[in-house]
């Protein structure tokens, strides 16, 4: 029997590169080959990276958070659980050092439906050290709230957005403002009228002043499924005209892939965009595209390049100045890849600190413990990794 080997990939834009400076680890309960984890949700705020993830416990699948160094602090209260590992939870920072975390909480189905659960926002005021009850985001309707992407804008407005199939329906793609440090939903809204592919999940980005940008996988006409993007340009509280579709792949797949994209506004106002996709080709392919206002994308970027090599779960983040940071998995049967030598090294996420430094997370097997593993990169000789 082949061993999948998965790691991490990294790739630079434009040319300026990184080179590998400070490696932190976060070790979980040694489990041998029975450890069930979520990706890891990673944020930065003034006194470092922070790591929200799911854990299969004895009472359920449990969702935690910790810093390097620090104590791992439960979210999910007694009695509750995450609906499941298939995705990390979502996580941002406000100005004021709020922590938010979004999961899916599991609630009982009702008759016919094959899944229901709530999106919820946890909080912290105090740096991570503890977290408030969880406040339910969405309306109380027995479906699925899952797929989910949080942000906070400069004002200090929690947005967060999900993918919600209501009784008779197709799925739609949902955003909600939370204000008041997260304790308050303020409004929701259902941002598009057609179809969204029902297990890719969301991305969102926000910048100064009030720029927001949600990406999306939407179904169009004889089950192609591209990514697409809407604007708002008043803090998440109505959307900018029609979606515009990211590109043309036309991609044709008669089922749902799990696989979502990433967004991210530079201090510009240029939307970078990465993502999943087997075009017309039938090949796993990941692709990064800009634009300008997020109206009209340039031609795509190939990011994977390797022949041998299956890509997987991209994610983006970028400075001020415009320079992105692109992670994704980078599996074959035998290969170990460049930011780590572990046999497995999986579900990568990225995220810029306030200075522009760029910190990547990811899980990793070192038997018989898995541990999440925090990894500072500096400003190196312009080269790409990958």
């Amino acid at each position: 029997m082949r061993r999948l080997v998965v790691t991490t990939a990294l790739f630079l834009l434009p040319v300026a590169a990184l080179a590998q400076s400070k490696r932190v680890e976060i070790a979980h309960p040694p489990s041998g080959h029975e450890a069930h984890f979520s990706g890891p949700a990673l944020a930065v705020d003034r006194e470092g990276p922070v790591v929200a993830w799911i854990a299969q416990d004895h009472d359920g699948n449990v969702v935690y958070a910790a810093r390097p160094g620090g104590e791992r602090v439960r979210l999910s209260p007694a009695g509750t659980s995450a609906d499941s590992l298939h995705q990390s939870p979502g996580i941002a920072v406000g100005p004021g050092g709020e922590i938010y975390v979004t999961w899916s909480s599991r609630r009982p189905k009702p008759e016919g439906g094959l899944f229901a659960s709530d999106l919820q926002l946890s909080r912290s005021l105090d740096g991570g050290k503890t977290f408030v009850a969880p406040l339910r985001v969405n309306e109380d309707v027995p479906t699925s709230h899952s797929f989910e992407d949080v942000v906070v804008t400069p004002d200090g407005t929690v947005l967060t957005a999900w993918i919600e199939t209501r009784k008779d329906e197709r799925p739609h793609t949902y955003l909600a403002r939370v204000v008041e440090r997260g304790s308050r939903v303020e409004r929701i809204v259902r941002i598009d009228g057609d179809e969204t592919c029902v297990c890719c999940r969301v991305g969102l980005a926000a910048a100064t002043p009030d720029t927001v940008a949600l990406l999306w996988r939407k179904v169009f006409t004889g089950d192609v499924r591209d990514m697409v993007l809407a604007r708002s340009f008043d803090g998440g509280k109505t959307i900018t005209g029609p979606a515009t579709r990211v590109h043309a792949d036309n991609w044709k797949i008669t089922a749902c892939p799990h696989r979502g994209g990433s967004v991210a506004i530079d201090g510009r106002g240029r939307v970078h965009a990465v993502w999943y996709t087997e075009g017309t080709r039938s090949e796993p392919d990941v692709l990064y595209a800009t634009s300008a206002d997020g109206a009209r994308f340039g031609t795509p970027r190939r990011v994977h390049v390797s022949s041998t090599s299956i890509p997987d779960h991209p994610r983006i983040a970028v400075d001020a100045g415009g320079r992105a940071v692109i992670v994704w998995e980078d599996s074959t049967a035998v290969r170990r890849r460049v930011l780590s030598q572990a046999v497995k090294a999986y579900a990568p996420d990225v995220a810029m600190s306030a200075a522009g430094e760029p910190i990547v997370a990811w899980h990793e097997e070192q038997f018989p413990q898995t541990k999440t593993v925090i990894l500072r990169l500096g400003a190196g000789p312009a080269r790409r990794n990958r």
